[in-house]
């Protein structure tokens, strides 16, 4: 027999869903743990990172401070190695300069002591040729004047000769001025001779000396020596030195 359907009104279907108050509140929270986490992750990691840089520059600065540290101590080391050689050097050239015024000191010396000989020897047994005469020593020395000079001229005769000798000398200083020749007699440089000649007597040696000074544009370079008797067969003695400065 058939079933006849019933017009009316729509019918739905009903479900049943448990009832739970607390879900939605435990979704946010575990959205904003979750959230937390990440964040304090995110947070820990990144001051973790931070930690490892400073700790490298941390390193690297102490490295530096170190090799800082290590160029001063070799810089300071240096330093008084240069000082010591400092010190070295000029005890070195002060020891020089000494044992150098020394030499000198010891030259001069020997120079006077050949002079003495010389002048014993002058007198004792003179040159052949001179008559008897000889220039028995000539000095020119330093003074405190930078162009003032002192000068010793020793004539001599032999002992074996008794005549009185009687004759005159010349100084002549040659050298250079502004480039050109020039040659100054004793007289125009020393207040102590009068004349270009000067006069010579004596019976063993003379000592003719004094000071002279030197005009500021000339450079010497020698000195000439004559001297002359007054005799017509008489001596007849040139000399030329260079211009050697003896220190006093």
């Amino acid at each position: 027999m058939a079933r006849k359907k019933v017009k009316g009104s729509k019918q739905y279907r009903m479900k049943v869903v448990p009832h739970r108050p607390f879900f939605g509140a435990f979704s946010v929270l575990g959205v904003t743990l979750l959230v937390l986490a990440t964040s304090a992750a995110a947070y820990f990691a990144g001051q973790h990172k931070m930690r490892l840089a400073l700790d490298r520059k941390t390193q690297v600065h102490e490295k530096a401070e170190s090799h800082l540290d290590k160029l001063r101590r070799e810089n300071e080391e240096l330093r008084m190695r240069v000082a010591t050689a400092e010190q070295s050097v000029a005890i070195g050239e002060q020891a020089n300069e000494k044992v150098r015024a020394e030499l000198v000191e010891k030259e001069s010396l020997i120079a006077e002591l050949r002079q003495e000989i010389s002048f014993y020897r002058g007198i004792m047994a003179p040159a052949d040729g001179s008559k008897g005469v000889s220039i028995g020593r000539f000095i020119i020395s330093q003074t405190g004047n930078a162009r003032r000079y002192q000068y010793k001229l020793l004539v001599q005769q032999s002992s074996a000769r008794h005549n009185v000798v009687t004759g005159s000398a010349t100084f002549t200083v040659v050298g250079t001025e502004a480039g050109q020749p020039k040659r100054y007699p004793l007289s125009t440089l020393s207040q102590q001779v009068d004349s270009e000649s000067i006069p010579l007597r004596f019976k063993y040696f003379q000592n003719i000396e004094g000071e002279l000074h030197l005009p500021p544009d000339f450079e010497p370079e020698g000195v000439e020596l004559t001297l002359k008797s007054s005799a017509r067969k008489g001596f007849n003695i040139e000399r030329r030195y260079g211009w050697l400065v003896q220190k006093t």
